[in-house]
């Protein structure tokens, strides 16, 4: 039996046909919701209908049933979490609350259930961590805290959270302040780190950007240079201060030694370079170049005005023997006239019959006409031309081109003083340079190449070139050895540690990784020293 289709039935019918065919987003996302009404999860046909009422939003049938589904799937998601929330599961219970959230962020019991778990999370982090006067235990019990605080949109306990930052970010800064008065700048480095990734703020921020400027002041290594060998003396001007010029291209972590000690420093690093420059040796060659030019210009016959007054005179042969063909055709022609026919009396009278000279004479005259137009027609080409042209005149510009080549062998050992310093390193070759020069000629459209000869400096340069590659690793491989054995006595953080623990710590992050430690990784240090398995984040 057919019954009528509803109207309410129809026009989802067209809404479908007429969105369908040119928005795939609001076809899939009504089908989804459709589809999963039918069995029963209202979740997912709140946000299927939400998401088709975006697509178009005015379909009142999708925008319709927004509201309808989100009261459905927050009455199923109370249902759902309630047995969690009742036994302090919060695993089983937060999930449907946001999902019921997400829907009706303004629901009074979603929001009721929330604070509850909210405050029941608090106190289990208060016991887990009672307060005991320690930083772990104050870090660890911020990290169980802040594990729930993206499942927790609940404004009391983010303002806990926030208090709690800013609480545990005023004892780091105190313990920062503490440790740049001992003179352990790297420890202050660390702790107002740790500070501003609790709680940022521009104070802060200048205190932290202070302490790492003392820190790479103090713990930075001081790296030594010394040259030694015989080398070419002006090239030798230019390597007074070998680890100056190399300075930009140290390692961080590392620097050239200054006069006078830092309290705490490192001691230095000194990389003895035992090197012999021999003088520079110049070799020059000659090529010799040719180069054609213009050098002039020449008048010269025409050849086209040539061509064209023999072409005049032929014309003028061929005319006047045209004429001449043409006069005596037309004398013979005159004296033998064609003679009329005479049939009747008084009958018109008819053309007179024309003679071979007679038509010979017509020819000739059409061809004296034609001979005519054709030395006229030479003698305007003749007319246009001039006799002579002007010719460019070529000239060869040879000249000799001299390379001159500089060189200067060198080789040099490069050792390290440390203990665990890098093994000594060789290097030979031969710093080269090399220019060339050549007078100029402008006819030649050559311009004139002096002579550069490379200065002194330009090889004591090209020998740091050498060098520094070696330098460079010989400071990285003593800064990882160091870094490694300053890491051995403060592998782990101690129940009871101090600014000289962090001190330590923060000298072997800088020399293994070239960088101080990122913001919160002793956050979490301390945070893993008490068996806090919640690792706290940077806020």
């Amino acid at each position: 039996m057919n019954t009528p289709s509803s109207p309410l039935r129809l026009t989802s019918a067209l809404a479908l046909l007429l969105l369908g065919g040119c928005n795939s987003a609001y076809r899939e996302a009504f089908n989804r919701a459709r589809e999963a009404a039918i069995r029963g999860d209202f979740l997912t046909a709140a946000r299927s209908y939400r998401d088709a009422c975006r697509a178009a939003p005015d379909d009142e049938d999708a925008c319709g049933r927004v509201p309808l589904f989100s009261v459905k799937a927050t009455d199923q998601a109370i249902t759902t979490a309630r047995p969690g929330c009742d036994t302090g599961d919060l695993d089983r219970c937060l999930p449907p609350l946001l999902d019921a959230r997400d829907l009706l962020p303004e629901h009074v019991e979603v929001n009721a259930m929330l604070e509850s778990a909210s405050r029941l999370h608090t106190e289990r982090c208060a016991n887990q961590w009672r307060e005991d006067g320690s930083v772990g235990s104050e870090v660890a019990g911020f990290a169980c805290l802040q594990a729930r605080g993206h499942q927790l949109p609940v404004s009391a306990y983010q303002d806990l959270l926030a208090s709690r930052a800013s609480q545990l970010s005023a004892r780091f800064a105190t313990l920062a302040t503490t440790a740049s008065s001992r003179g352990t700048q790297g420890a202050a480095a660390v702790l107002w780190t740790t500070a501003q990734c609790l709680a940022p703020s521009g104070n802060t921020g200048a205190e932290l950007q202070r302490a790492q400027q003392d820190f790479f002041a103090q713990s930075s290594i001081p790296v030594v240079t010394q040259l030694d060998g015989p080398i070419y003396r002006p090239i030798a001007q230019g390597l007074s201060a070998p680890c100056s010029s190399l300075a930009s291209g140290l390692p961080r972590g590392s620097r050239c030694a200054e006069n006078g000690n830092v309290p705490g420093q490192p001691s230095p690093l000194v990389l003895q370079v035992d090197a012999l420059v021999q003088r520079v040796v110049e070799n020059i060659t000659e090529d010799v170049n040719h180069v054609r030019y213009v050098s002039g210009t020449r008048q010269v016959p025409n050849p086209r005005f040539e061509r064209a007054r023999d072409r005049l005179g032929d014309a003028e042969r061929e005319l006047r023997r045209a004429e001449r063909a043409f006069e005596e055709k037309d004398k013979e022609c005159k004296k033998n006239p064609p003679a009329h026919d005479a049939t009747c009396v008084g009958c018109p009278d008819t053309p007179p019959a024309s003679t071979p000279a007679c038509d010979e004479a017509r020819k000739l005259d059409e061809e004296r006409k034609q001979k005519v137009a054709a030395r006229e027609d030479a003698g305007r080409a003749l007319d246009g031309l001039s006799e002579t042209v002007t010719e460019d005149v070529y000239d060869t510009f040879t000249y000799s081109v001299l390379t001159h080549d500089w060189s200067s062998p060198y080789q040099f050992t490069l050792r390290a003083n440390t203990p665990g310093g890098a093994p000594p390193v060789q290097d030979a070759g031969v710093l080269r340079f090399s220019d060339a020069e050549h007078v100029g000629f402008g006819p030649a459209g050559i311009s004139a190449d002096p002579l550069n000869m490379p200065p002194p400096h330009a090889f004591s340069d090209a020998f740091l070139d050498r060098l520094a590659p070696h330098v460079f690793a010989a400071v990285q491989h003593d800064a990882r050895v160091r870094g490694a054995a300053r890491r051995s006595a403060c592998n782990a953080l101690p129940a009871n540690w101090s600014t000289d623990w962090v001190q330590c710590w923060a000298e072997a992050s800088l020399w293994e990784n070239g960088s101080e430690p990122p913001p919160d990784e002793f956050l979490r240090l301390v945070a893993s020293s008490t068996g806090a398995s919640e690792q706290p984040q940077c806020r």
